[in-house]
């Protein structure tokens, strides 16, 4: 039998029809589209090496629509847009490429190497924003403000394309065409065959073979920094001295004032000047700015000890009250408990412990039965009386648990569940007196609660 094959879409069985079981796609047709994907990725791999970005760009494009799972051409998209400037559309491709497969994926290299320099990072994001808002200024015809913003642009991204061509377009606008070739032979140095920049190039006269031979021009004559300088006046020297002729004779060279080479002297200065100005000034106010809060966060930590040494005090004194009271409270409840594990045989102890444990187990109906067996034996025996009342209240039974209380009220008024029992059944108190004309035990149980009352606690 043959084996059974998968497909490559979803994972799903293909059917002996050829279609999947799950997605329903032919495995021929979902074959024939990872091929194509894989055809495109090869033309877009050849494209890049020889630096041809755009080529590359769309040919990996159509590979991703083929098959968006085509991790290679992802990252190699991604590595395209990180060498035209687009670093932020990298990072995306890489993040996405992560997520279909993070096994041993080189997207985790890359993306690391990016946001391990957090500086570099922001000044790309700030460069992105910047381009973004000489568009604005471009479109709105503020062109002065659009060259100050993709100056700022280049100097952050060098390989940002389409800052290069934003340059060019507004150059060729001002009719200043050297500096548009220089920037345009920058575009085409990082993609040798940009279709903007080869057409911005036409436009002013080239044909392809000029073109072409711009692509092989040394980096020195990309400086973007050129592009912004303004054409400086050359210096010019008055002379008395003249040849035999009466001509003046040449003094030397004439060159281009360059300011930019002073920029550098004038940041170290600047920085001197400020380092002085922090130690004369500011670190001697900073300085006592840091006594005047230390003292008075010493001021504060006294007056703080001082409220607590007061308040444990007052604690201890109220602890030592407690501590007495709840000592009387045991007495009194380990005396009950003596009297009433002497009114009781030892079978019926024994059922009553099973009979708490039931309860403290909340299966009510098993503590009254082993209940109901203690009272057969012992019918007035409080401690059973209460927690069958208990019991009824467990089950939400609210009738038989009043009837209970009542029975208890009225049978043990010397309990010292009584007031709890009063309180639980809503019973009037005046009247619980005993038989031999006494007062009921209200208020004896004042400060126990359930537990200290709990028979089983021995």
């Amino acid at each position: 039998m043959a084996d059974v094959l998968n497909c490559k879409h979803c994972g799903g069985k293909i059917l002996v029809t050829g279609y999947c079981s799950q997605c329903g796609l032919k495995s021929e047709f979902v074959n024939k589209a990872l091929n194509t994907s894989k055809y495109y990725y090869n033309i877009g791999l050849d494209k890049a090496r020889v630096r041809d970005m755009s080529g590359a760009e769309d040919a990996l494009k159509t590979a991703l629509k083929y098959d968006k799972l085509n991790i290679d051409a992802r990252n190699l998209l991604g590595l395209v847009y990180y060498e035209t400037g687009e670093v932020v559309l990298a990072l995306s491709h890489w993040v996405i490429s992560v997520n279909y497969f993070s096994g041993r994926n080189v997207a985790k290299r890359y993306i690391k190497e990016v946001k391990g320099n957090p500086h570099k990072l922001e000044t790309t994001n700030n460069a992105a924003r910047k381009y973004n808002q000489a568009v604005n200024y471009a479109r709105q015809g503020s062109k002065d403000l659009a060259f100050i913003q993709l100056r700022k642009v280049l100097s952050d991204n060098p390989k940002f394309v389409n800052g290069y061509l934003l340059m060019a377009l507004l150059l060729i606008d001002d009719n200043k065409y050297d500096k548009a070739r220089k920037a345009l032979k920058r575009v085409i140095k990082i993609d040798r065959t940009n279709p903007l920049a080869v057409r911005y190039f036409n436009e002013m006269g080239h044909t392809d073979e000029e073109i072409m031979s711009f692509r092989d021009y040394p980096d020195d004559d990309y400086d973007a920094d050129l592009l912004f300088v303004e054409d400086q006046p050359r210096a010019y020297v008055e002379s008395d001295n003249v040849d035999r002729n009466g001509r003046p004779t040449p003094v030397g060279r004439y060159k281009d004032i360059n300011f930019y080479k002073y920029s550098l002297a004038y940041v170290l200065a600047g920085l001197v000047l400020g380092l002085t100005v922090m130690w004369f000034l500011v670190m001697p106010q900073h300085n006592k700015n840091a006594d005047d809060e230390s003292r008075n966060v010493k001021i504060a930590y006294s007056e703080e000890i001082a409220n607590k040494n007061t308040k444990l005090s007052s604690l201890q004194d109220e602890v030592d009250s407690l501590t007495t009271k709840n000592k009387d409270l045991t007495k009194q409840v380990a005396d009950y408990e003596e009297k009433s594990k002497a009114d009781i045989s030892d079978t019926d102890k024994v059922t009553m412990q099973l009979a708490m444990k039931y309860y403290n187990d909340t299966q009510y109906d098993k503590a009254m039965t082993e209940i109901d067996k203690v009272l057969e034996t012992s019918p007035d025996y409080d401690v059973a009386l209460y927690y069958k009342a208990l019991c009824y209240l467990g089950t939400e039974d609210e009738d038989k648990a009043k009837e209970s209380f009542d029975t208890f009220i009225q049978k043990c008024p010397n309990s010292i569940y009584y007031t709890v029992a009063v309180a639980l059944s809503g019973a009037d108190t005046t009247s619980g007196k005993t038989d031999d004309g006494g007062s009921t035990t209200e208020g004896s149980s004042e400060g126990t609660t359930e537990s200290d009352m709990d028979p089983t606690n021995e």
